[in-house]
C-alpha cells in the first residue's frame, strides 16, 4: 500500500511539472505601429510595410520617404 501511495504520488508531482513547463496560453502577437514620416506624408501618402501597399498606389521613390522604418520593410503609399 505504501509503495501505491508514493506511485500515485510521483505521477502527480511529475504531472504537476508537465503543466507547469508548458502554459495552455496561445503566445500574444505583437503590434507592430508604423509611424508616419513628414516626407511621406508631404506626398500625400502614409508609410505601409511593401507587400500592404497596391502597386499602383506606391509613390514614386517611396522607400526614400520612409527613411527611419526602410529597414523594416515600409514604403511611402498612396491611401
Amino acid at each position: 500500500m505504501k509503495i501505491l501511495k508514493v506511485v500515485v504520488f510521483a505521477f502527480f508531482a511529475l504531472l504537476l511539472v508537465a503543466v507547469k513547463a508548458i502554459p495552455l496560453t496561445e503566445p500574444r502577437l505583437a503590434i507592430e505601429v508604423i509611424a508616419l514620416e513628414e516626407g511621406c506624408v508631404r506626398q500625400g501618402g502614409i508609410c505601409v510595410h511593401t507587400d500592404d501597399c497596391d502597386p499602383n498606389n506606391q509613390v514614386h521613390m517611396g522607400d526614400l520617404l520612409c527613411p527611419a522604418q526602410r529597414h523594416l520593410g515600409v514604403t511611402c503609399c498612396y491611401v
